[in-house]
C-alpha cells in the first residue's frame, strides 16, 4: 500500500514537471511572438516613413478598388475627405462609376505595370494634370492581391509644354508678320508719298475744276494719305510685336504697352462695333514695371483677342489702369455673354472652355497666367449674372 502511494506521488511529480516544461515552452513562444511583433512594428513604421517621404501620392487598392492605404502626400492632395475605405474613382475623380478604361482594373487583369496621364475635371483639383502608375502586388499563387497606385501632379510641366508650343506659334507668326509687314510697307510708302505729292500739286489745277469737284478731290486725297499713314503705323506695331526681346528684364511703362496693343485692334474694333475706352490714372514715375516687352504685349494681345471673340454683338470694352499702393492695377471689362464664372481660377487652365472660347484660346489664357506670374503679378477673372466679364491684373511697381 505504501509502495502504491509512492508511485502515485511520483506520477504527480511527473505531471507537474511536464506542465512546467509546457508552460516554459509557451512562454518562450510568446517571447518569440513579441519579438516578431516588435520587428513587424518597426518594419511597418519604416515602410510608412518611406511612403510618407515620397514626393508622389501613393495609394494601395484592393480588388474592389477600395483604398486600404494612402501616404501623407496623397492625403494632402485630397484633404477634404477621409480616404481609407473609399472607392478611388469617387474620392479622386468624383465619379459614381468606375472610370472608363480604368488602369487599376487593367493591371488586375494583365498583372503588368501601367503608366499614363489624366486630367481631373471636377472637385478641388479640377483642371490639374496627374501622371499615374499602377503596379500589381502579387500573392503566393502569383495572383494580384492589391494595386499600388502612384499619382504625381504634373500641371507645372504641362503648362511649360503649352508655353513652348505657344512660343513656337508666336515665333512662326512673328516671322510671317515681319515678312508681310516688309512687303506691304513698300506699296504703302508709295501710296502715302504720291498722295502727299498730289495734295501739293492740287492748287495748280484748281483753276481747271469747279469748287465742288475740287473739294471732293482734296477730301479723297486727304483720306488716302491719312489711311496710308495709319496703315504704316499698324505695320510698324506689327514689326515691333514680331521683334524678339532679350532675356533680361527691362523697366517698361505699362501704359505704353497697353496703348500700342490698342492701336492694333482699333480698326478691328470699329468693324466689330466695339468701342475701346482706355482711362490711364497712373502717376508719372509710378507707371513702370520690370518685365519683357514682347511677353507683356503677348499678354494684352491675347486678353483683347479673347474679349473680341466673346463680344459678338459689339459694345464697350473698358480699360482702367490705376496705382494701388506699391502695385499697378489694370482692369479690362466687357460684356461677353456665355456661362457665368464667379472669381474662377479654372479659366486659366488649358482644359477650360469659357465664354465661347475654348481650345487654343484656353491655352492662350494659361500662357497669360504664366506671363503674369513670371512678372511677379497676379490675375483674376470674375463675371456677374449679366455676363459682365472682368480681368484684373496687378503688377508690382518698378521705380526708374
Amino acid at each position: 500500500m505504501a509502495d502504491r502511494e509512492k508511485d502515485i506521488i511520483h506520477d504527480f511529480k511527473g505531471i507537474g514537471f511536464s506542465k512546467i516544461g509546457y508552460f516554459k515552452e509557451v512562454q518562450s513562444k510568446i517571447k518569440e511572438l513579441e519579438k516578431l511583433n516588435v520587428e513587424l512594428a518597426k518594419r511597418h513604421t519604416r515602410l510608412e516613413a518611406i511612403f510618407n517621404s515620397m514626393s508622389d501620392g501613393l495609394t494601395i487598392l484592393d480588388k474592389g478598388l477600395n483604398i486600404v492605404f494612402a501616404n501623407q502626400v496623397q492625403k494632402n492632395m485630397f484633404p477634404d475627405t477621409s480616404l481609407i475605405g473609399k472607392k478611388c474613382f469617387k474620392t479622386y475623380f468624383r465619379r459614381e462609376k468606375v472610370c472608363r478604361d480604368c488602369p487599376s482594373l487593367r493591371t488586375l487583369e494583365s498583372r503588368e505595370t501601367l503608366q499614363g496621364e489624366t486630367l481631373v475635371k471636377s472637385g478641388e483639383y479640377a483642371g490639374r494634370y496627374f501622371e499615374w502608375t499602377t503596379s500589381p502586388i502579387k500573392g503566393p499563387s502569383n495572383t494580384v492581391e492589391e494595386i499600388i497606385y502612384l499619382m504625381r501632379d504634373i500641371t507645372p510641366r504641362k503648362e511649360f509644354e503649352h508655353k513652348l508650343v505657344q512660343t513656337d506659334r508666336m515665333a512662326a507668326i512673328g516671322f510671317l508678320a515681319a515678312g508681310i509687314a516688309h512687303e506691304i510697307n513698300n506699296p504703302l510708302t508709295s501710296i502715302a508719298g504720291f498722295s502727299e505729292g498730289l495734295l501739293k500739286r492740287l492748287k495748280n489745277i484748281k483753276a481747271y475744276m469747279d469748287d465742288i469737284h475740287f473739294k471732293s478731290f482734296r477730301e479723297y486725297l486727304d483720306i488716302i494719305q491719312s489711311e496710308a499713314y495709319r496703315c504704316k503705323d499698324i505695320i510698324q506695331n506689327l514689326q515691333e510685336f514680331s521683334r524678339s526681346s532679350g532675356d533680361d528684364y527691362e523697366t517698361i511703362p505699362i501704359d505704353r504697352i497697353i496703348r500700342d496693343t490698342i492701336s492694333l485692334f482699333r480698326q478691328h474694333a470699329k468693324d466689330s462695333g466695339i468701342k475701346m475706352n482706355y482711362k490711364n490714372h497712373l502717376s508719372l514715375g509710378l507707371n513702370t514695371i520690370s518685365g519683357k516687352e514682347s511677353q507683356l504685349k503677348h499678354l494684352f494681345l491675347n486678353l483683347f483677342d479673347r474679349a473680341f471673340k466673346a463680344m459678338e454683338k459689339g459694345g464697350p470694352l473698358s480699360l482702367v489702369s490705376t496705382n494701388r499702393g506699391s502695385k499697378i492695377e489694370i482692369v479690362i471689362g466687357y460684356n461677353g455673354g456665355g456661362p457665368v464664372h464667379h472669381f474662377s481660377s479654372n479659366i486659366f487652365n488649358p482644359s477650360s472652355i469659357n465664354g465661347g472660347a475654348g481650345g487654343s484660346h484656353a491655352i492662350d489664357l494659361s500662357i497669360c497666367y504664366s506671363i503674369v506670374r513670371q512678372h511677379m503679378g497676379e490675375i483674376q477673372f470674375d463675371a456677374d449674372e449679366d455676363h459682365n466679364n472682368r480681368f484684373t491684373i496687378r503688377f508690382p511697381v518698378c521705380l526708374q
